[in-house]
């Protein structure tokens, strides 16, 4: 595991998850390595990710990391091959995240690759189990810290696709 690819999903998780971040180099290895060990990280028996069920851990982390990785072609789509533009896509972002709290305006579909991948990243969130409110407050930060870092974006999504249920 590369140590891009934890200070990538470190500082992805002080945005998005920060009671989580010293949990996250275990969390982040584990998804990384796939298989059981990815699988086990969502093993908890009638538990919500962000619930209150007080007799098991409430860990969102490996379900934002699940996003990520079902959302990586949206992702490629939106950081596109040039990371230039990332004070572009950032403001886009707010923009985007202003006209949605106030309901879609025809004018957002001039961003179609952003409203992908935040389409993308939510859905994902809310077939988790998040609660609708906190699956998009969660979506426009993880779309943000995405954005930011695209380099370790990147990085990431070489290292842990997606696998099969």
């Amino acid at each position: 595991m590369s140590d891009e690819v934890i200070g990538w999903a470190v500082r992805l998780a002080e945005g998005v998850a920060p009671d989580e971040v010293e949990l996250v180099p275990a969390l982040t290895a584990a998804y990384v390595t796939g298989g059981a060990s990815r699988r086990e990280l969502f093993a908890r028996a009638n538990s919500v990710p962000g619930g209150f069920d007080v007799t098991a851990p409430i860990v969102v982390f490996p379900h934002v990391l699940a996003a990520v990785t079902l959302a990586a072609p949206a992702i490629w789509s939106a950081l596109g091959g040039n990371l230039s533009s990332v004070s572009s896509l950032l403001k886009n972002l707010g923009d985007l995240w202003d006209r949605r709290r106030a309901k879609p305006a025809p004018e957002e579909l001039r961003l179609p690759e952003l409203s992908r991948l935040i389409d993308a990243i939510s859905a994902e969130l809310t077939a988790a189990g998040l609660p609708p409110i906190e699956s998009e407050v969660l979506t426009f930060r993880i779309v943000r810290a995405l954005i930011s870092d695209g380099a370790g974006t990147r990085a990431f999504l070489a290292a842990a696709p997606p696998e099969e249920p």
